[in-house]
Formats: C-alpha cells, sequence, structure tokens
C-alpha cells in the first residue's frame, strides 16, 4: 500500500465521521454525500476517485500523478476537518422548526381568511 492510498483510506474514515457516509470505496461514498461537499471539494474528490480507480490497474497505476492527488488530498482534507456534524445537527433543527411554524402560520392565515371569506368572523 503507497502512502497516498493509505491518505486515502483517512480520508474515507474523515467523510464517515464527518457526513456520515459510508461505502465500499470513495467514489460511493462522494456520491453519497453529494451537495453536502462543496463544489470544489466534490471536484478534489472526483480527482482522488479517479486515481484510486486508475490504482487498480497495473498499467494506469504508472499514470498517477502523485503530486496532484497529494494536492487533493491536502485540500479535501482541509475541508473536511472544518465541518462540525454537531453544527449541521443543529441547524438543520433550527431550519425544521422555521419551517414547521411557517407552516402553521399559513394555515392559520388560511382558517381565518376561510371564516372570514364565509361570513364567520
Amino acid at each position: 500500500m503507497t502512502d497516498w492510498t493509505s491518505r486515502l483510506t483517512d480520508l474515507r474514515l474523515q467523510l464517515r465521521e464527518k457526513l456520515g457516509v459510508s461505502g465500499p470505496d470513495l467514489a460511493h461514498q462522494v456520491r453519497r454525500a453529494g451537495r453536502r461537499l462543496p463544489r470544489s471539494a466534490r471536484r478534489e474528490a472526483e480527482v482522488l476517485v479517479r486515481a484510486e480507480e486508475m490504482a487498480r490497474h497495473p498499467r494506469l497505476s504508472r499514470l498517477i500523478d502523485p503530486r496532484e492527488v497529494a494536492r487533493a488530498q491536502t485540500r479535501l482534507s482541509h475541508r473536511l476537518r472544518a465541518i462540525d456534524p454537531a453544527r449541521q445537527r443543529r441547524d438543520r433543527r433550527k431550519n425544521a422548526a422555521a419551517a414547521l411554524g411557517l407552516y402553521v402560520l399559513v394555515t392559520f392565515a388560511l382558517v381565518v381568511t376561510l371564516l372570514w371569506w364565509r361570513g364567520f368572523v
């Protein structure tokens, strides 16, 4: 196992810890992460996915640019370290509560409007 493949396994662990995505390889994890990864991080991840796929073939593995892989791995690792799973959960709860409040308010306004229109208010 080369140095960058061990780094890829570290990235796979970070993806599992920070975003909660798992899969048999990096390609599946990146696909499952989807929009939770910023666009630039997805591009870096695609470089790593291509390198991982090329590493499986003996002749293609010689075409991998180790500097590009190391650069992409470093950038993606920094992006993943900046993600706070607790804050994401908290924001998700806040957004759900805000949406629920909006739905209740709109429903109340519709009921009052309907009652006014029918002449009960």
